[in-house]
């Protein structure tokens, strides 16, 4: 018995291939592109004083590599960049700050801080003590040889923190719209393998007799899985809501598009799996394949700033990427689509081009 399943797997060698391939994928992944420390953040800053000493503590940002500084010229265009998360975190260095020093005084800084990752909010806390440290404050002493400072003063700067869109850092209000995606995802994928199961069945063959085109059958056994897609969208997201009192601030229409994108990019993909493999086994396999990096490497749990610049390609790859950017600019930002129109045309691209490699494929087999 043994000798005879060694057989059949030497058979399928689709098996052995996804078998050691998903185990070497999580290997690969949590070593190489898992990474809890983001650097490289970036940070907005609005420079009203443009002195010496203004430069002196955008130096001393810029000077380690967890910030990268982006250059602002109002409140208004900080509190923007934040809600595209083209800034995690934005700093006004107020006018007057120069002269505080001279009196020894404190001046305070705004900062306004991205709630929406709270892992990223705070580490990037953290990461503004370069500015507020005692080795801070000595490089922006002015004292006067003749008339020296008391021994005692407040420290130079006080930052005044504003975390914006998630103000509890709550980590449900993180997790629950990139989840919303991924049970969709999976849903949808476990949905399209009836096409594999028509093949494997042989049931495909009777279809394909029938005087309806090729388009009309995918898109036949697509639609109603599509349904079921959104409402299951529908039932994760008022249970999430519900529950969990996820804020959702943004356009209803806009997430039922957002909605409606991802799915089809879903199904997509998944009928892509299905024309290319033969059995169900295999489909599940290869579809795993996608799961788990759309888990990991999407910012569904780890930020995209920490992944490595050399995998973050793999990230734009997946459709949960986008779909996740966009449902949290929507649900805790009251973000517009005019926000996330990129996020839009990746989803609408993968659902061309995946169901005309799909259409291409399902025409070559069935010739």
């Amino acid at each position: 018995m043994i000798r005879k399943e060694f057989i059949h797997l030497r058979r399928n060698p689709n098996v052995v291939a996804f078998t050691f391939g998903l185990p070497v994928t999580l290997v690969l992944l949590f070593g190489y592109a898992l990474r809890l420390k983001v650097d490289q953040l970036p940070l907005a800053v609005w420079d009203q004083e443009q002195g010496f000493f203004s430069t002196t503590v955008t130096d001393r940002l810029r000077r380690g590599t967890q910030f990268r500084l982006i250059e602002a010229h109002s409140e208004d265009q900080i509190r923007a960049m934040l809600r595209t998360s083209e800034a995690r975190m934005g700093l006004i260095i107020p006018k007057g700050f120069s002269k505080n020093i001279d009196d020894h005084g404190q001046t305070e800084f705004p900062l306004l801080v991205d709630g929406t990752m709270p892992t990223i909010a705070l580490s990037a806390l953290q990461g503004m003590s370069v500015i507020t440290s005692d080795e801070a404050a000595e490089d922006l002493q002015f004292d006067d040889p003749d008339h020296p400072a008391p021994p005692l003063r407040k420290p130079p700067i006080k930052l005044l923190q504003s975390i914006l869109f998630n103000p509890e850092l709550r980590d449900s209000d993180f997790f629950l719209p990139g989840t919303i995606g991924i049970a969709t995802m999976i849903v949808m994928f476990n949905l399209s393998l009836g096409l594999v199961r028509e093949k494997e069945q042989q049931t495909i063959e009777q279809l394909l007799v029938t005087p309806i085109s090729r388009f009309a059958v995918m898109a036949g056994k697509l639609i109603p899985y599509a349904i079921f897609g959104a409402l299951d969208f529908l039932l994760v997201t008022l249970l999430s809501v519900w529950i969990f009192d996820l804020p959702f601030r943004g356009s209803i229409l806009a997430i039922a598009a957002l909605a409606l994108v991802f799915i089809a990019a879903c199904l997509a993909q998944g009928a892509l799996v299905a024309t290319l493999t033969t059995t169900e086994q295999v489909a599940q396999f290869a579809l795993a394949l996608f799961v788990v990096p759309s888990i990991l490497m999407t910012g569904l749990v780890f930020p995209l700033e920490a992944i490595p610049r050399w995998l973050r390609p793999v990230a734009w790859g997946l459709p949960a990427t986008y779909f996740i950017d966009a449902m949290r600019g929507f649900a805790l930002k009251g973000a517009g689509v005019a926000d996330h129109v990129i996020d839009f045309l990746a989803l609408a691209s993968f659902t061309v081009v995946l169901i005309a490699l799909s259409l291409a494929w399902f025409r070559k087999q069935s010739a």
